[in-house]
């Protein structure tokens, strides 16, 4: 639901726009989760093979209020309010087979029920000023972003049997050690503070007989992170078959549980303990700029120019003795420049390069370690890790032959320097562990295409826009010392997209399908014997429908994603083949998560 209003009188103005929504989802999602031990020669042999059946309660809702104040036609300022809060209410049962170390695979069932909460605030305020009306120009902002993750009480519990005898019972996984993965409840605080403003001035000219502007700006962000995990485990000091047997519904019955001492063989409750599991960190971005904006008759037009960042970060803790902290402070120029050639009303010539930075997460960074259930494997950051400088280069021809359509044509050139992937290291019993790495550089280039145009040239289609798109990205990863040369993590090396849309305006309908796949992609990559794992390629179908109401007041939708609900495979290739063999190679991972069918009903007043 959303309304607004405006008033004002003369060059005085003010207006608002404020909006609600709420959106509710039940989902469940079947998968599969496998781990490998391979030989070599292309064999291999399985440590676990899981199926997850996740069930989940999903609700987001937000609102949003932005407000506008023109003093006169040389002034004015906004203020701007958005508010989101995403909850999940889940459980996922697990069935499968893991290697105990026994004669043969246990089987094994697991739970895991668990409630998450994400919550983002941004408010933000901005002023524009032409001091000189066409000549120089203020611009100012200010903003404020809370982003805040809460897990109050996730559980887990795991049985297992022994497969030597068919009469073997289902025993819960607990024992004298705490784990994160049997017999845990944990609870996780993490709220994300960021401040930030900045400024602009542009001055413009004549020179060349044309227009020319100086723009130079700075803008200030400070970042500040406070996570708090807390870990607690049941544990059992001393074995007790006897309540290892009983079933979910009444293994922690109040008198299962005894004094927690050594010598007691009750049920025991105890934090996790270590300074692993929070960490505080905190980022200040000081950034500067000057921007050319020339004019060159009609026809040319370059702008260029270059960006200081000054990054000064803290991760992990400000004691300097205290093994977590970790204190990084880089400087970076960052040149850009983009040319444009008009070859005629229609069509354009661009040329662009730059350069930009992309920098670890916090949590790719910090040493807390955790469980994570879906991938049956902890995921650590590494604190040594590295940002990424990327330099960009573009040439692009572009055709508009009317209003509405277009026909672009480009080749572009990136070069990662240190890009960030993130590593399977391989354990047996879900020992395994996700972390970070900074291989010594990639490179991709590549072709892209883009064509929209109306289908009016027949009575029947006039009502018709086809727009697609696609994508052709060559990229490897190199590092002499690794002995690495293969495909950059989450690059594939093709996207397509196709949409029709079809728009009959005087009865307020449209109604659009869209066609989106990627090629296969690295998601994690392999260490030691372990080989890369790839996500494979599938087409993914939507449709919407949408239908005016009351005067175009309101408004009726209709959503239906994924509609072929092809599974998702996440695959190794033992042979060193990286196309997909369902016969043959083994699968890390799959997700089903079915079609989504959503009505959406909205009404402005």
């Amino acid at each position: 639901m959303s309304g607004g209003f405006t008033s004002g009188k003369g060059d005085k103005k003010f207006g608002g726009i404020f909006g609600l929504t709420y959106n509710r989802t039940a989902k469940y999602t079947k998968g599969t989760n496998s781990g490998f031990n391979f030989i070599g020669n292309g064999t291999f042999t399985p440590d676990f093979s899981f199926i997850d059946d996740k069930y989940s309660n999903d609700v987001l809702w937000g609102a949003l209020g932005n407000i506008s104040y023109q003093f006169d036609n040389n002034n004015k300022i906004s203020a701007k309010t958005i508010f989101n809060i995403n909850a999940s209410d889940y459980t996922t049962l697990r069935t499968g087979l893991e290697n105990n170390y026994n004669a043969s695979l246990d089987s094994a069932k697991g739970y895991e029920l668990g409630f998450k909460q994400n919550t983002f605030w941004n408010s933000q305020i901005s002023g524009e000023h032409n001091l000189r009306p066409n000549v120089l120009k203020f611009k100012w902002h200010g903003s404020f972003t809370l982003l805040d993750s809460y897990i109050p009480d996730q559980r887990r519990l795991y049985y297992l049997k022994n497969n030597a005898s068919i009469n073997n019972p289902y025993t819960a996984v607990l024992s004298n050690v705490l784990s994160q993965k049997s017999g845990n409840r944990f609870y996780q605080n993490l709220s994300d503070y960021i401040y930030s403003g900045g400024a602009d001035l542009a001055y413009t000219v004549d020179a060349f007989g044309s227009k020319q502007t100086i723009k130079v700006g700075y803008m200030l962000q400070v970042k500040d992170r406070l996570f708090d995990a807390k870990p607690f485990s049941i544990y059992l000091p001393r074995d007790n078959a006897a309540i290892r047997l009983q079933g979910p519904e009444a293994i922690f019955a109040p008198g299962n549980f005894g004094d927690g001492s050594v010598t007691s063989n009750l049920l025991a409750f105890d934090a996790i303990k270590g300074n692993l599991y929070r960490y505080i960190a905190n980022s200040i971005l000081n950034a500067g700029y000057l921007q050319f904006d020339n004019q060159f008759g009609s026809k040319f037009r370059v702008i260029w120019g270059a960006r200081l960042e000054d990054y000064d970060q803290l991760v992990g803790s400000v004691v300097k003795t205290d093994p977590r902290h970790n204190y990084t402070r880089v400087r970076d120029i960052l040149p850009g420049f983009n040319a444009t050639y008009k070859v005629n009303n229609q069509t354009n010539v661009r040329l662009s390069a730059s350069q930009t930075v992309v920098r670890p997460e916090f949590r790719e960074l910090a040493t807390f370690q955790y469980y994570d259930f879906e991938l049956n494997a902890a995921v650590q950051g590494l604190p040594t890790i590295q940002r990424t400088k990327i330099s960009n280069l573009d040439l692009r021809y572009e055709l508009y032959p009317r209003s509405g359509e277009v026909i672009t044509a480009g080749v572009f050139y990136k070069h990662f320097d240190k890009p960030i992937e993130m590593i399977y290291n391989f354990g047996q019993g879900g020992s395994s562990v996700f972390n970070f790495a900074n291989p010594e550089s990639a490179d991709a280039y590549g072709v892209e295409l883009e064509f929209r145009k109306k289908l009016d040239f027949s009575e029947a289609l006039k009502n018709f826009t086809f727009q697609a798109n696609g994508s052709y990205i060559y990229s490897r990863v190199k590092d002499a010392n690794l002995l690495l040369d293969r495909p950059l993590q989450g690059q594939s090396p093709y996207l397509i997209n196709v949409s029709l849309m079809y728009d009959l305006e005087q009865k307020g309908l449209t109604a659009t399908l869209l066609y989106n796949q990627i090629g296969r992609r690295v998601t994690f990559v392999g260490s030691l014997d372990q080989p890369d794992i790839y996500e494979s390629s599938r087409p993914v179908f939507d449709f919407q429908l949408t239908k005016k109401l009351a005067k175009n007041k309101a408004e009726l939708r209709l959503n239906v994603q994924d509609i072929l609900n092809k599974t998702l495979y996440f695959y190794q290739n033992p042979d060193g083949n990286a196309n997909l063999n369902k016969a043959t190679d083994p699968f890390r991972l799959s997700r089903q998560t079915g079609t989504t069918i959503s009505v959406t009903f909205g009404y402005s007043l």
